[in-house]
């Protein structure tokens, strides 16, 4: 093997093990987990593809007495092995919350194309009269229907995304199990508080069951399933249904849910954020920055005033108090109101949670504080933990990544007793 060649493949050998690496840190300082939360969220995804580098770089090694590049091979796909073996089932659990009998009676995936029909109206948005539109994921045309009708809500903060953002193999997985999908462009600030958001999913609650019998959707089997901010805009509707403020203006109806999805949910807005407004950063200046300016970036917003605490500490609260209105010392009546977990009751509808650990915005925390209290209001309720998971990880490279296939696992066991 001629030099080049050699250094070539333990180049290749050491990109791969350090992203093996990658998945496994948790910074303690805010700007570094930042600025590493997509590279880890790809190295998560890409762990599969780690594993079989790292064992062909092994057996080069081997081959070619290149011990160097053999052990670092065999590191690498150790590390994302582990990660592999790590990821949960949440099989007992569901079993154990809901009935197991129906476990047995998994949907399969039906054969048939996917129709999708995108840009649907279906309402006036409250606040502005514009349209409220969603595109419509359903079984084609005489294939068989689970009479399951899924309504789904967007991440990315309140303030940015949109609906058909990075979800179509989940939506397609989903119609090839026979259920219809609702992907709505809910209002996003400044345009609409987020009372309005809520209205706007239950719009889309009414609009499913007006147009049931069209649909072959059971107006009785309509399940909530939303990500990050989508999350807790699904929750909010699902554990409030008749609270006026979460109602469209002028409509009446049943917005009552089967159940509901939450992807890394905003739990508690009392304490959203608060891992990660507590710690200041101590990262040198230059990353501090580039810290900050991805964040800023990635939520639309202008840059925040430094103090002595540290940028991103102002920006997290800065980004809460424009949303809401106000700080929790001056609206604490608003910041309880907009907490799923506020309305946590004995009616709520059963409820999956997953979650990844490590999660950027510190979530993981009241991801288990809701779980826990459904489960003490007697809420069938399932909370799925990922270790060394970031937030958003079901929507990078979902075809291969471990950890977005066992969580649409999850999603598919859950919605078997849904339906």
């Amino acid at each position: 093997m001629g030099e080049m060649m050699k250094y070539t493949l333990r180049f290749l050998a050491f990109l791969s093990t350090i992203n093996a690496l990658l998945i496994f840190i948790q910074p303690r300082d805010r700007a570094i987990k930042l600025l590493i939360w997509f590279p880890k969220m790809i190295a998560a995804a890409l762990s599969p593809l780690m594993v079989v580098t790292g064992l062909l770089s092994a057996l080069l090694g081997i081959l070619q007495k290149d011990r160097i590049l053999a052990w670092m091979g065999f590191l690498g796909a150790g590390l994302a092995a582990r990660f592999m073996a790590e990821i949960p089932d949440g099989r007992p659990q569901i079993a154990s919350q809901l009935d197991s009998e129906k476990l047995a009676h998994l949907p399969r995936q039906m054969v048939g194309t996917v129709d999708f029909q995108p840009d649907l109206v279906i309402a006036q948005k409250p606040n502005t009269a514009k349209s409220l539109l969603a595109d419509l994921w359903q079984p084609s045309p005489g294939s068989w229907r689970s009479g399951l009708g899924i309504i789904y809500a967007h991440g990315s903060g309140w303030r940015v995304g949109d609906k058909d953002m990075l979800t179509r193999p989940f939506f397609r997985h989903l119609v090839k199990q026979g259920h219809v999908v609702l992907d709505i462009a809910y209002s996003l600030y400044p345009e609409a508080d987020l009372p309005t958001m809520v209205s706007e999913v239950n719009q889309a609650i009414l609009w499913m069951k007006k147009n049931s019998q069209a649909l072959q959707v059971n107006p009785d089997r309509v399940v909530l399933v939303g990500g990050s901010a989508g999350a807790h805009l699904s929750l909010l509707a699902a554990y409030a249904p008749q609270r006026p403020e979460f109602q469209p203006p002028g409509e009446r109806g049943d917005t009552t849910v089967r159940g509901v999805v939450a992807f890394y949910p905003v739990a508690d807005m009392q304490n959203a954020f608060a891992g990660a407004q507590n710690q200041s950063s101590q990262a040198p200046r230059l990353v501090d920055n580039l810290a900050d300016t991805l964040f800023n970036r990635i939520f639309n917003l202008h840059p925040a005033p430094k103090d002595d605490q540290g940028l991103h500490g102002s920006e997290y609260e800065n980004y809460l108090v424009n949303l809401l209105g106000g700080s929790l010392e001056e609206i604490p009546e608003v910041y309880k109101m907009l907490s799923p977990i506020t309305h946590v009751n004995n009616d709520c509808p059963p409820t999956l949670i997953l979650q990844g650990s490590d999660d950027v915005f510190e979530l993981a925390p009241p991801a288990r504080h809701l779980h826990r209290a459904l489960l003490e209001a007697g809420v069938p309720a399932i909370l799925v933990e990922y270790p060394h998971t970031e937030h958003g990880f079901d929507l990078i490279l979902p075809q291969i990544s471990p950890v977005a296939q066992a969580a649409t696992r999850e999603v598919d066991r859950f919605l078997a007793q849904m339906a």
